[in-house]
Formats: structure tokens, sequence, C-alpha cells
């Protein structure tokens, strides 16, 4: 049997039923959720793809890897490394998936509701799916577990998306929508057991872990069910009305500096699986969250100053670094001690990565945010941050240390002091060069708790686990004390000041 004789055989006549099960059902498509049949067809349309976009490059570093392998014979050709018919089977499963529940909202007929315990339900399920997508990124480590990690840590970040958006909607149908993840989950671990017994395709021993049901590795099952709760997720959010008011009320805060923030945090999402990546992921993730702090800082200050915020955070930044690398360091320690940047991954400016002075506008300003406005704390806290960075940046290759009386990491205390120094001082320039006020309001100083996450877990992927486990202690002590302080008033900078 070819691959094209298993979707003729097993999914084509399937997703013809659908189609026809619920053309003849009458009424609205989605059923009680009173949902018009334009938008549900246009957000069923919309969402396979979305799957396609999102697969299409994960699908192809699995089979470059040979985790899947296909019989040249039992396909019709290739686009990359991936078979035609397996680019149709992430349309093809997405639709029928999709078509199942909307059979089965229509057909219930049951209003659409919301779990209890709401807030508990959508962050504690989102921290449980993050935790699994951390299991996955470590899974990468070894080859027995590859395609595991590769599953957990591709799907996870974005059902932990899915459910802190709207877990207690979710729930609020928990029959239904474990119902449709079920059944299609069931129907095609059945037919890919078929497929790997007949042949058609192959699943790596060397990348499993060797548990089995009959021919199904259990990655394979899991591969399906995480497909199939992404697509009944995704739809029964996009139908259900409350999930459509709460996206009414988020574009309210919808701004182009929370859509580089996110861009920042993103864009490190492929280092697990391109290490060799680093320095460019890296250069674009500081790059976003400076442009992510320029934009915020336009938008509440105007343009000028925050212009003069950037060349003052920039140009500082450089500047200490680009005398601290040279004769300054070599011969005084100042400010940071002794060190050079010889070897330094591109792009760089007169020998200093830029990486580094775009940092140096960014953090503090992120800093100075999480800290109320506190120059003291926010220099407390870039000291924290560089607790982590110190190990990370040496063992890439960024900057390399000369000092004889290393504190950690190869860094002397003299490093840490100099940090606290600069990192207050520009922070203090910051709440000066910028009007302020002490309100609550959304801000991007919260960039910091994700780093206080994102930092440790980049130290644990590349081996470093004691140093892991320090920068983790150090940036959530000193996150701690500035969110406690934080409590007597919160700092913003006004808009268009």
């Amino acid at each position: 049997m070819t691959y094209l004789q298993y979707h003729l055989i097993f999914i084509v006549p399937v997703l013809l039923g659908l189609l026809l099960l619920t053309a003849r059902r009458r009424g609205p498509l989605a059923g009680a959720y009173q949902t018009n049949d334009r938008w549900t067809w246009g957000w069923f349309w919309l969402l396979p793809l979305i799957a396609f976009v999102y697969t299409t490059p994960w699908d192809n570093y699995l089979v470059f890897r040979e985790v899947w392998t296909y019989p040249p014979e039992r396909v019709l050709g290739r686009v990359g490394y991936v078979p035609y018919e397996e680019y149709a089977f992430f349309v093809l499963q997405t639709l029928i998936s999709g078509l199942f529940l909307l059979w089965l909202l229509r057909r219930s007929g049951a209003s659409a509701a919301t779990a209890p315990a709401a807030g508990l339900v959508r962050w504690g399920g989102a921290a449980l799916l993050m935790a699994l997508a951390l299991v996955g990124a470590l899974c990468l480590r070894e080859e027995r577990t590859l395609y595991l990690g590769l599953i957990l840590a591709w799907a996870m970040p974005v059902l932990a998306g899915q459910w802190a958006f709207g877990g207690d909607l979710i729930l609020g149908r928990a029959r239904t929508f474990w119902a449709a993840v079920l059944l299609p989950t069931l129907y095609l671990w059945f037919t890919d057991a078929f497929a790997i017994w007949q042949g058609i395709w192959h699943i790596s021993e060397r990348y499993t872990v060797g548990l089995y049901a009959g021919p199904l590795p259990f990655e394979e099952a899991l591969f399906f069910l995480v497909t199939n709760l992404l697509v009944v997720t995704g739809l029964l959010l996009f139908l259900h009305p409350l999930a459509r008011e709460r996206l009414r009320r988020a574009t309210v805060y919808l701004k182009p500096w929370l859509g580089f923030a996110a861009l920042s945090v993103l864009v490190r999402i492929p280092l697990p699986h391109w290490p060799e990546g680093f320095a460019l992921l890296g250069t674009l993730s500081t790059t976003f969250l400076t442009l992510a702090a320029f934009s915020f800082v336009w938008e509440r200050a105007g343009l000028a100053r925050a212009a003069a915020a950037l060349l003052v955070g920039f140009g500082v930044g450089w500047l200490a670094e680009w005398l601290g690398a040279g004769w300054l360091g070599s011969r005084l320690g100042l400010p940071f001690g002794a060190y050079s940047y010889a070897g330094a991954p591109a792009p760089t400016l007169l020998g200093v990565p830029l990486i580094v002075p775009l940092g140096w506008f960014a953090m503090p300003l992120v800093a100075t945010l999480f800290a109320g406005g506190r120059p003291l704390l926010a220099g407390l806290l870039l000291v924290a941050w560089d607790v982590g960075l110190e190990p990370l940046m040496t063992a890439q290759g960024y900057w390399t240390w000369h000092d004889p009386r290393p504190l950690w990491s190869g860094a002397p205390l003299q490093n840490f002091v100099g940090w606290w120094l600069l990192g207050s001082g520009l922070s203090w320039c910051f709440t000066r060069l910028l009007p302020t006020q002490r309100t609550a309001g959304q801000n991007l100083g919260w960039m910091y708790a994700l780093e206080a996450v994102f930092l440790p877990a980049g130290l644990l992927l590349l081996g470093q686990g004691s140093a892991a486990l320090v920068a983790l202690l150090v940036m959530v002590g000193a996150g701690g004390a500035a969110w406690f302080m934080r409590q007597r008033g919160n700092f913003i900078w006004r808009s268009g000041a």
C-alpha cells in the first residue's frame, strides 16, 4: 500500500462522511454557541492553514533527522524532506477533527459555559503545560528521547498559551471537548499502526524510548493526541462567545512594544533544535527587546525622549564595554575587571558584540520598570541577571576573563560591583530623562520575570545545571524583593509627555 492509497482508504472517506453529516444537520454550525456560519467557516478554514505553516518546518526537521522515514516507492514525491502526502495529512487531520467537533457542538445543544475556579484552571494548566515543554527541551539532549522532546517542545508552548487564554472555557464543555479529542485520536492510532505495519512509513527505534502498543510507538500515539488537542482547543476558543469577548478586550492592550517583546521570546524557542544558531538568535532576541523598550518609551514619552534614552543606554554601555575590554580594563580593572572580546561572534561594533550595548539599553530600562523606578534596586536586578549571563555567554565565546581572582564563572567581584554602579546609573538617567508618575499600569518590566525563567532554562539545556540553579535562585530572590517594594506604587511613563 502506498501513502496515497492510505489516504484514499482511511482518511478521505471519513472526511467526506463528516462533511455530509455536518451539512445535513440543521441549525448554526456551532450549535448552542449561536455562532453565525460565516464566522464558523472562516475560522474553520483558517485552522488548517495555521497547522500547515506551524508544522511544516518541524516535520521537515524530523524527516531530516530520520525520526520518520518513507520508502521512496510508497510516496509520490517530496518538497524539502517531506512527502506530498504528509503535507496533505496536516490539512486532512485538521479538517477531520474540526468537522467532528462542529458536529458534536451542533448535536449536543448545551450552552456555552465556563469551568469553576477559572483562574486556577487557566494559569495552573498553562504552568503545567509549560513545565512539559521544559521537559521536552531537556529530552532533546538524548538520542532515545529526541522524538518525545520534539513533540513536547513544539506543541506544549502553544497549548499553554491556549489554556492561559481560555482553559476555563474549554472545560466548560468538558465532555464535548474530550470526545472531540479522543475519538479521532483513537481512529488515527489504529490507522497509523496499520500504516507502520504495512511499511508505508517507519519510526526510528534509535530516537524512541521503546514503549509500544503493537507496532505503534508511544511517541507516535502522543503525537496524534497533542495535535488533536491543538486543533480542538483552537477551534473551540475561536467559536466560544466569551473567548471572542476576551479577544476584543485584549485588543485594547495590543501595542507595538508587546509585539516586539513577544518576538524577543519566540525567537529563543528554536535554540534547543539549533544550538549552532545561538549568536544569530541571541542577537535577534536582544534586538527585538531593544525595539520593545524603544517603542514602549516612545508611546509614553514621545519620540525625542525615546531616542535620547536609547542614545544614553546604548552609548554609555558601548563606551564602558569598549574601554573595559581595552586598556582601562587590562591596566586598572575598570569598570568590570580584566576581560576581552577576542573571538566574539559577529556582529560587532569596534570589537564589542552588538548584543552587549543593545542589552545595556533594554535591560536597565526593564529593570527600572520592574523595580518601580528605584535606581539602586534596578542595579541589583541587573547584577542578578549577570549572575546567569556570565556562565552562559562565556561558554558561547562572547567574552573571556583574564582576572586572577575570579568570584563566579571567571568574573571577579569587581565585575558585579561595576554592573551595579553602571546599571544604577543608567536607571537614574532614565528616571530623570523621562517624565514619571507612580501609578499602576501595564509595562515592559515583567520581561524581567520571563528572563528569570528563560536564562536558567538556557543554562540547563546547555548542561550547566548548577549555574542554572544559582541563576534561578538569585534572580527570583532579587525579583521578589523588587516585587515587594513595588507594592508601594508602580512606575510608568506618562503617554505623550
